[in-house]
């Protein structure tokens, strides 16, 4: 599974890693390394009419109202969230 939210579609970002401040002359420069900063991904198991799902949501996403709602049944959930995942099971050869 990738590190995406499924609700938000949060994923993730890149940037520079600095060791020190930037500024200055360029022999005291900060090397700027590639950095991945990855999102705060939770599995969260919602209950459905037609059975449990697990999302994997950012912890952002978990403390909205909207999701909240999900949760507690007031909407339902989406039916592209409602798709339990299959890839566990082998194609037919």
């Amino acid at each position: 599974m990738s590190r995406i939210c499924q609700v938000s579609g949060v994923g993730p970002m890149k940037g520079h890693r600095r060791r020190h401040p930037h500024s200055g002359a360029w022999n005291l420069r900060a090397p700027k390394k590639n950095h991945t900063f990855l999102p705060n991904l939770q599995t969260v198991t919602v209950n459905t009419p037609e059975g449990r799902v697990r999302l994997k949501v950012t912890t952002s996403v978990m403390s909205s109202r909207i999701f909240l709602d999900y949760l507690t049944g007031v909407k339902p959930l989406p039916k592209e969230l409602c798709k339990k995942s299959r890839h566990h099971l082998k194609k037919p050869a």
